[in-house]
């Protein structure tokens, strides 16, 4: 596997991320593209397909062509997250260089289980396209995000372990044992101000982190006020104002793939 590469002549050598990718441009750039196509495993095109690149914080989607493009990257490795539901997931890692890539062609392999609408009732999808969005919202960054993927770094068995490195928060000890999360910095002075929990998009007033099981967690984000919480996790209550974790359990599927991005 060949990565991108520049030679004396300031000419991409080429490179091979699991596919074929071509650049050309100006080598004397600060600034690259990643363009490209994502197709189905008949090699048709998918369209809304969601592609991210969650260490800068963008994310664009696939148009009825499959065609997507990311400008203004910097030089330098990169890990390309790739999405849509009715797909699995991918994470193509690539180099990107002063040269514009413009030929990046991804195959997404489709999930029959999620595909057949006789197997999966409306609550179900539903649930599944909210965790769409958490990774949606992950990719632009205005929250902190810890996806299945973080837990294997972060394991520790309860889930006070998963955040014991976010900056921004510290914990308390809880009646009943086990640990919760207080955002410091809130807009309020009173410090012992417990953060709002969501579970798969309902509030659940007076649950602390340390009550969430880890085993069927698919992603958590936690926001530390009201200027950064989405607004479908907004609430007209001063509550607001300690701070919002949000938590998606994993649908049936998903929990078949334990190392999804």
């Amino acid at each position: 596997m060949r990565d991108c590469r520049t030679t004396r002549l300031g000419l991409a050598a080429g490179c091979f991320v699991g596919l074929l990718a071509f650049g050309a441009g100006n080598a004397g750039a600060q600034q690259s593209t990643l363009a490209g196509v994502v197709t189905d495993s008949n090699g048709a095109p998918i369209s809304d397909v969601d592609v991210g690149i969650v260490a800068l914080r963008r994310l664009t989607r696939t148009d009825e062509h499959g065609r997507f493009e990311l400008a203004k990257l910097a030089p330098g490795d990169a890990e390309v997250s790739v999405r849509r539901l009715g797909y699995e997931p991918r994470t193509v890692v690539i180099t990107i260089t002063a040269l514009p890539i413009d030929t990046l062609r991804i195959t997404l392999t489709s999930h029959p289980a999620m595909l057949a609408a006789l197997s999966v009732n409306a609550t179900e999808m539903r649930k599944r396209e909210m965790i769409e969005d958490f990774y949606r919202r992950r990719a632009r960054g205005i929250g902190q995000y810890i996806a299945r993927s973080d837990f294997d770094a972060r394991w520790g068995g309860v889930a006070s372990d998963l955040l014991r490195n976010t900056p921004g928060i510290r914990f308390v000890r809880v009646i009943g044992g086990g640990k919760g999360v207080r955002f410091p910095n809130t807009s309020i002075t009173r410090r012992d101000c417990p953060p709002m929990i969501w579970i798969d998009g309902q509030k659940a007033p007076g649950m602390e982190i340390d009550d969430i099981v880890l085993g069927d967690v698919e992603g958590i984000e936690l926001y530390n006020g009201p200027a950064t919480t989405p607004m479908q996790f907004s609430q007209a209550s001063a509550a607001n104002s300690c701070g919002t974790i949000v938590v998606w359990s994993r649908p049936p599927l998903y929990q078949a793939y334990k190392r999804d991005p």
